[in-house]
């Protein structure tokens, strides 16, 4: 028989039961829309997972640290193999470039006293306690470090600003008014029944345009107009901050450009959110010109390197060699890890609810094709007496339980797609574009006009990086589902196939009458 003669006739045999053939296809159905959507709530939790991961910065950073400078004999983690301190110096700094798969590597010196930045006439926007960062800006590129605005600075006096330092300084002219702006955190609207996100105001300046002075010293507290507005004691007038510890002859005040900002990324340090980065030998010429006395301007140790692997996979094995090396680090690989392991035992857990369903339907696909099977002994043995091969019946009936497992698959993907569809769309409607739905922080616009619908369903269907979605369905998915379904048809219709190509031709017409 040709291939396309045994597809009459499955269809012919399909129609002829026409309700036992839905039956069995609506459990195939329901089996395939089970496990599409419950691993796609999985792959919804693993987009959620990655998208924190990927807002706590870079996580292919590795900071890197020794123990106090401990003496540790034997080795082990905070001491070479020697016996003797490991030290965290330009020679080591030089040995972690040469480590495989390291992109970029780089010193970390922090200011190690209270800083005060100003800009505006007479000093009237103010940043107490700034953070001060200096890096090798050499290594700029290769550690990842991404400028939203402006350029590097190339000469002594000009620095890198932090994405959100504009908003750390204050108007002492305006009860120390700060603008505000969008920082993850929410506030609690009555009226709305929402934790609803500051909106992100303007600053008070531009910072690559504006002059900024730096004040710091041994023992300055910070500047007297902040220490009395938050009731400090340093003393001091309540203006601007031209009296009291700033006056003090010992601080040292130095003069700043702002030539770039970079995007903020924890990792490489608070000074990316609200600070300042500088050159390394400068802050090192700084905490000299504070302190000529100072250890931190003429040691040639570091308190913390960063390390920057080639990619996140790699960042095990560079932490394995920075530790063989005696070395402490820390990175976020362990927390990596966790949240796949649990979106892992997630997945397998919704996957083999979803699994329980379809074998439901798999057992009805093998009672339909006996059945089927028991009904057409006399045709099974016509068609052997007119020179039907064992092999064409045989393929007669797998085709049959095929297109069953296969219709059922592409109904059930198509259907998944509009479940998927309207969980994410009632989700964006009721917590909105994006959210948490356990700490109830919402942001972006819903659904209540904020946001129109054509937008909210490309959102639900592609997603967007401020976009939370909760059905999340890859295309490898729709296919597994299709391919699955018929592979769980033919496997559960070779058994009844087998039968019936057992069953001898002449008793099967003779039974059968």
């Amino acid at each position: 028989m040709r291939f396309s003669d045994i597809l009459r006739l499955c269809a012919q045999n399909l129609f002829r039961r026409k309700s036992r053939t839905f039956l069995t296809v609506l459990g195939v159905i329901v089996g395939c829309c089970s496990i599409v959507l419950m691993v796609s709530f999985a792959q919804g939790i693993n987009e959620r997972n990655e998208k924190t991961l990927k807002s706590m910065g870079d996580l292919s950073i590795v900071t890197v640290y020794t123990a106090g400078g401990m003496e540790v004999e034997g080795g082990g983690s905070s001491s070479s193999g020697s016996g003797e301190a490991v030290k965290l110096d330009d020679k080591a700094v030089e040995s972690f470039r040469a480590i495989p798969d390291v992109a970029g590597v780089t010193p970390v010196v922090t200011l190690p006293y209270n800083a005060t930045a100003k800009a505006g006439a007479g000093g009237r926007y103010i940043f107490d306690g700034v953070s001060i960062m200096g890096i090798d800006m050499s290594q700029l590129d290769t550690m990842g470090f991404t400028l939203k605005d402006g350029s590097e600075p190339l000469r002594d006096g000009q620095v890198l600003a932090g994405e959100w330092t504009a908003y750390g300084f204050l108007d002492s002219l305006n009860n120390g008014a700060q603008r505000s702006y969008e920082d993850g955190s929410c506030t609690y609207n009555a009226a709305t029944d929402r934790c609803e996100a500051p909106e992100t105001e303007d600053p008070f300046f531009d910072l690559l345009t504006t002059p900024l002075t730096l004040t710091s010293g041994v023992d300055y507290s910070g500047d007297p107009y902040v220490q009395n507005l938050y009731g400090g004691s340093s003393g001091g007038s309540s203006g601007s901050g031209t009296t009291g510890a700033s006056a003090d002859p010992k601080n040292v005040t130095v003069d700043l450009t702002v030539t770039g900002v970079v995007a903020s990324d924890y990792n490489k340090g608070y000074a990316t959110v609200q600070g300042f980065i500088m050159d390394l030998k400068a802050l090192k010429a700084l905490i000299a010109q504070i302190d000529p006395t100072s250890s931190a301007a003429r040691s040639a140790t570091y308190d913390q390197v960063y390390v920057k692997a080639t990619d996140l996979s790699q960042v095990p094995e560079v932490e394995s060699a920075l530790k063989a090396m005696g070395y402490q680090t820390s990175s976020y690989e362990d927390i990596r890890k966790q949240m796949e392991e649990q979106t892992r035992v997630i997945q397998l857990i919704l996957g083999g609810i979803g699994a329980v369903a379809l074998l439901v339907a798999a057992i009805g696909i093998a009672n339909t094709m006996v059945m089927s099977v028991s009904e057409r002994t006399r045709e099974i043995g016509i068609m052997k007496a007119l020179g039907c091969t064992v092999h064409d019946i045989r393929v007669m009936f797998l085709t049959e339980a095929g297109a069953i497992g296969l219709l059922g698959g592409v109904v059930g993907a198509v259907l998944s797609a509009f479940v998927s569809l309207c969980v994410n769309m009632a989700g964006m409607a009721i917590f909105g574009m994006s959210s948490d739905a356990f700490s109830g922080v919402s942001s972006g616009s819903s659904g209540d006009g904020g946001e129109s619908f054509g937008m909210m369903l490309w959102h639900a269907i592609a997603g967007g990086e401020d976009v939370t979605r909760y059905s999340v369905i890859p295309w490898w998915l729709y296919l597994f589902a299709v391919v699955f379904a018929t592979c769980i048809g033919l496997l559960f219709g070779f058994g009844p196939a087998n039968k019936a190509v057992r069953i001898p031709a002449l008793d099967a017409i003779r039974d059968s009458q």
